[in-house]
């Protein structure tokens, strides 16, 4: 009888253990789901947040960055830019009735560039070819006239320092080290009626002028 008794007793503690054990093992998948449930809500949330925010970021910065994209055989925008060199504002209607090389260069920042710019000013090959230069930084004008006596640019050199002729060129951060705020290092040749012939962002910050004409091919 005792020993049925001990028996009983041995098996309703294994009973109630093993009910203790299921218990606390659906407790634990219980709060482990509920964890995985308010985790997933949470990145869920922060993702959509994070792309709401970035979206409208990037929303905001495309409608403000905007660029107009040039086609080779379409007139060029219009633009009126403030010359640093003869103090006199640059139309694109002022550059009819000849060639004219638009060079888009990061300016006073790069040495390069204005050592660029020079050595196309003095361009035999250039000027042989009947095309003008015009050289187009976004630095404001006292620092580019600065820069322009310094190189002894007599060549026009527009100081875009709002970006609209560079962005309606579609030239900001296109070529060179590629910031999205300035111009890169990039060439726009247009005819005297101010039609787009060619186009050419580079990677470097100097192209030799025979190079570049080389590149121009029959549109020089």
């Amino acid at each position: 009888m005792a020993k049925r008794d001990r028996e009983a007793h041995r098996a309703q503690r294994l009973a109630t253990e093993a009910a203790l054990k299921r218990a606390e093992h659906r407790r634990h998948v219980r709060n482990i789901a509920l964890s995985a449930v308010i985790i997933a809500v949470v990145v869920g949330g922060l993702a959509v947040l994070s792309t709401s925010k970035t979206g409208s970021t990037l929303a905001g910065a495309d409608a403000s960055q905007a660029q107009h994209v040039l086609v080779v055989g379409q007139t060029a925008p219009s633009f009126r830019v403030r010359d640093v060199v003869s103090g006199h504002d640059v139309t694109l209607g002022s550059l009819s009735g000849h060639k004219t090389l638009l060079f888009f260069s990061e300016g006073a920042s790069c040495q390069a560039c204005m050592v660029q710019a020079a050595d196309l000013q003095r361009s035999s090959a250039l000027r042989g070819a009947g095309i003008e230069l015009v050289s187009i930084t976004t630095d404001p004008a006292s620092v580019l006239a600065q820069v322009a006596a310094q190189y002894h640019l007599t060549t026009p050199l527009l100081a875009d320092s709002n970006t609209q002729m560079s962005r309606a060129y579609g030239m900001l951060g296109r070529g060179g080290m590629e910031h999205p705020t300035q111009d890169g290092h990039a060439f726009v040749l247009l005819d005297g009626h101010g039609k787009v012939l060619w186009q050419h962002p580079y990677s470097q910050m100097y192209v030799a002028p025979k190079q570049l004409l080389h590149d121009m091919g029959a549109a020089a």
